[in-house]
């Protein structure tokens, strides 16, 4: 009891703070860069700017905006270039970007001692990639709807991982236009230079783990 009663306190001190937090001028300062003043076709949906996420909790506050590292957002840009090659009628919709630690901190606290706590980075540890604006979590929408991909965006279940998707396939519990709308997403995304995570189809990201950590300082407000 407890417990739940200091996660529920930390959810809310954690969401008022982000409430409170001047985003772009905090983002500007360490040189990050908004993806949709690159290409203002990129869809943002952050859902971590709403309750629509695992833990139904809005963490971001009044943050709307997509930001990245310079280098990481121009990628999406090409990503999105290169899908809109394929059907012009596509386009990508960034439902995470750069992460502040805060978040990072709220979120840790919140699948402590769950089977869902190897899905989220340690941020005593400086967090993941999410922390240093070198990942972003997209889909694909067509029309405004998104693609079929076989699991939910958060749905932390084997289900979203990539490495047994053949073996979900053939059991029947993906189907063939889920698999399918993967296999395009992670081609568009690795053609710019993206890397994947194995439990999370959603998930793409730059860099070895050590380089970042080592050449890159961790969005700590």
């Amino acid at each position: 009891m407890i417990r739940q009663i200091s996660i529920i306190f930390t959810s809310l001190i954690c969401a008022i703070s982000a409430i409170a937090i001047d985003y772009d001028a905090e983002f500007a300062k360490m040189g990050f860069v908004d993806v949709q003043s690159l290409d203002s076709t990129i869809q943002v949906d952050l859902k971590y700017s709403s309750t629509d996420n695992f833990m139904g909790v809005n963490m971001y506050g009044d943050l709307h905006k997509a930001y990245l590292r310079p280098e990481i957002a121009q990628m999406v840009v090409n990503a999105q270039k290169y899908l809109k090659e394929i059907n012009p009628e596509y386009t990508l919709v960034i439902y995470d970007a750069a992460r502040p630690l805060s978040a990072q901190r709220m979120m840790y606290e919140k699948v402590q001692g769950t089977p869902f706590s190897k899905y989220v980075a340690k941020p005593a540890k400086g967090g993941g990639y999410h922390n240093y604006g070198c990942a972003v979590d997209v889909t694909i929408l067509h029309n405004g709807t998104p693609l079929d991909m076989g699991a939910e965006f958060d749905e932390f279940s084997t289900l979203s991982h990539i490495n047994n998707e053949q073996y979900n396939l053939k059991r029947g519990k993906l189907s063939r236009e889920a698999y399918n709308n993967r296999q395009l997403l992670r081609k568009v995304m690795r053609k710019a230079g993206f890397h994947t995570y194995r439990c999370e189809w959603w998930h793409f990201q730059h860099y070895s783990k050590k380089y970042m950590r080592t050449h890159f300082k961790s969005i700590d407000f």
